[in-house]
């Protein structure tokens, strides 16, 4: 069987999803940002490092110019020494190569052999835009290798030496001379060369190769290390996600074991039915309530403990065979018991012996087996009815002539004896006769009730006026206590209960000789869960027991002057009632009748 749950747990799983996923993205997102810094610091400090190298280069080369400019005829002489410094420099592990390049990326003097001179294609916004002396970065491949290639364009002197001419002849043109040597004012290109007619100067560029290598190295293992971190992180999170989401799953299946396991043992206490598990000794491992209550002794309010209990102190059989199941049924405690009993793990044989070896169910038939005989005692009221139908016709008419001429001889005869008495009699046999039709009729007539609350108070002063000679004459006191002051009953049926009940503790009491005089017939009320009892009693002789067990069947009776109906009717009456009738008797001690009549539901509610 399976327990519908709320899906309670599923909030717990969706917030850790959601945990997982907002854990990651930011993870990504924080190692993102820190790998992006990290290229943006060493990138910095290979600009700088890039810019100072550049600027080194360019003050060297401002010293050349210096030591050359005196001795016009030493220009020459610039390429080759700048070509030794750049050849030095180069040397450096964070120098890839040194370069003074034309316009068209061409190396004019380089510090790398001729077939590893680098050739670098300048962009137009370099060669056109760029202002003297400002420096320009940008990352390039060399060979195999990354370079940080720096540059920036030399001014009218460095390039004056560079294509090996006197800058001195340039000074008319407008070149003036600074801390580092001579300066422009004409724009970027060298407009004359001391005539007019001589064309400029192409710029030059000083370029410098920075070995990125190593700084990327630093980089690539700071990525690399980030990413780890990253990645052990997020897999500590998905370990722990995994515990969390396993623990959450094993809290969730503990629950629904655990609402299982009420489940079970609501149904099984509410059931009606009783349930054992017994041992293989018979001794009671588990029972629900029902069972507790099927087995309880009588009149107990409470139910007992009867877990380990062996099965056999019940006088129950018990039934181990396999098939085919049959239920028993057993007198107990004033029940009618069916029980069935059946085999456990057969064939399991690792189970666990704990849980029982054999199961017995318990049901409570005493309903149904009063039912049944209402029932077979409805069709054998119907089969009287149906007689008493067919002969009420056909004897009535008849009797009444026979009571009619009875009566008339009676009044003819008077005073002849014996056959004035031969008449009385005959008057009453045929008035007892009519009784019996009368009474047949009744019992078999199905009768409508008009239930209402009937004051007992008025009902036990209406009987002891009707009765006060069947009380005087039979030596019988009335007593009448009533603790509940009314019943809900028909009123009409109700005192032809009564008045058959007084009527037969009195013709019991009068017939016995050994009975204490006067008698005493008790009607008593008291009230009790869902309903009143009345109780009837008597100090006569008591029943026979042996028609004990059948009085409320027809023509069933102790009296050798009763027609066995009474009861029956009484029997009927109550069962229109939707009540209960019991007898209580004992031979020398009077006889109690108990009457329960149940409340109006439509006032409960």
């Amino acid at each position: 069987m399976e327990v519908h749950t709320l899906g309670k747990e599923k909030g717990s799983l969706f917030a850790l999803v959601l945990a997982l996923i907002v854990l990651g993205l930011g993870s990504l997102y924080l190692t993102w940002r820190s790998i992006a810094h990290q290229r943006e610091i060493v990138e910095d400090h290979m600009v700088m490092t890039g810019s100072s190298i550049l600027r080194g280069v360019e003050n060297n080369l401002s010293r050349f110019r210096r030591s050359l400019r005196m001795n016009p005829k030493a220009a020459p002489l610039f390429p080759t020494m700048a070509e030794e410094l750049f050849t030095e420099l180069s040397h450096s592990e964070d120098i890839e190569f040194i370069a003074l390049l034309g316009p068209d990326g061409k190396p004019v003097i380089t510090s790398t052999e001729e077939k590893a001179k680098p050739y670098i294609e300048l962009p137009p916004s370099v060669v056109n835009e760029l202002e003297p002396g400002r420096a320009w970065h940008v990352m390039a491949q060399f060979g195999k290798r990354a370079v940080l290639i720096s540059g920036l364009m030399a001014g009218p002197v460095l390039t004056a030496f560079t294509h090996g001419e006197d800058p001195r002849s340039m000074r008319g043109m407008g070149m003036e001379e600074d801390g580092h040597g001579m300066r422009h004012g004409m724009g970027r290109s060298l407009r004359g060369r001391g005539r007019d007619d001589q064309p400029p100067l192409p710029p030059v560029f000083l370029v410098v190769g920075l070995n990125a290598e190593k700084h990327l190295a630093q980089f690539r293992q700071y990525r690399r290390a980030a990413i780890y971190q990253t990645g052990y992180v997020f897999l500590a999170a998905v370990v722990l996600w995994s515990l969390a989401f396993a623990y959450l799953k094993r809290r969730g299946e503990g629950r629904k074991l655990v609402r299982m396991e009420r489940f079970q043992n609501k149904l099984l206490d509410h059931m009606p039915d009783g349930l054992v598990t017994l041992s293989e000794t018979g001794e009671i491992l588990a029972a629900n309530r029902s069972a507790k209550e099927l087995l309880a002794p009588e009149g107990e309010d409470l139910p007992p403990e009867i877990i380990g209990v062996n099965w056999s102190s019940f006088t129950f059989g018990l039934k181990t065979g396999s098939a085919p199941y049959a239920w028993e049924q057993f007198d107990y405690q004033g029940r009618q018991l069916e029980i069935l009993s059946l085999p456990l793990q057969a064939s399991d044989e690792e189970a666990a012996p704990e849980l029982g070896r054999h199961l017995v169910l318990i049901r409570d038939r005493t309903e149904i087996r009063s039912l049944e005989e209402d029932l077979n005692e409805a069709k054998r009221l119907a089969a009287i009815g149906s007689l008493a139908a067919g002969v009420a016709h056909e004897v009535r008419n008849p009797l009444s002539s026979l009571r009619g001429f009875a009566q008339l001889f009676a009044t003819k005869l008077k005073g002849q004896a014996p056959l004035d008495q031969y008449a009385a009699t005959m008057v009453q046999e045929a008035d007892r006769l009519n009784r019996v039709v009368t009474d047949l009729l009744y019992l078999a007539r199905p009768r409508q009730l008009d239930p209402v609350a009937v004051d007992l108070a008025e009902l036990g002063e209406s009987l002891h006026q009707l009765m006060r000679f069947d009380f005087e004459n039979r030596q019988a006191e009335p007593v009448f206590e009533f603790d509940s002051g009314t019943v809900f009953a028909d009123p009409d049926a109700l005192r032809q209960v009564l008045l058959n009940l007084i009527s037969n503790s009195l013709d019991a009491m009068a017939g016995c000789e050994e009975c204490p005089k006067p008698g005493h017939v008790r009607l008593l009320s008291r009230r009790s869960q869902g309903g009143v009892w009345l109780t009837v009693a008597d100090n006569g002789p008591g029943m026979d027991p042996e028609i004990l067990g059948d009085v409320f069947k027809p023509f069933v009776t102790g009296k050798k002057t009763g027609t066995g109906l009474g009861l029956a009717i009484v029997k009927n009456i109550m069962r229109a009632h939707k009540g209960k009738v019991l007898i209580d008797s004992e031979p020398g001690k009077g006889a109690q009748v108990q009457l329960f009549f149940p409340d109006n539901d439509s006032e409960e509610s």
